[in-house]
């Protein structure tokens, strides 16, 4: 199955109108996810400062969840 995607992708790379659409889908999905990458990194940045994640993965976890429900 992985090598049909990847014979798929080669494929509409050769093509240059294909390869304009796929530059075209990857701006639009980058720009929809673009806000919630910047929560997720202020977020952990937040809760690492305040819990290490290298000390206790389940309170960072916690910790996490709470910060995020609470972002403003």
């Amino acid at each position: 199955m992985l090598n049909i995607i990847k014979f798929a992708a080669k494929l509409a790379l050769q093509n240059p109108k294909v390869r304009e659409d796929i530059k075209k889908v990857a701006i639009k999905s980058y720009k929809k996810a673009k806000p919630i990458i910047k929560k997720n990194i202020e977020v952990a940045k937040k809760t690492s400062n305040q819990t290490s994640p290298f000390k206790s993965f389940k309170s960072f976890k916690k910790k996490y969840r709470e910060n995020f429900r609470n972002y403003d």
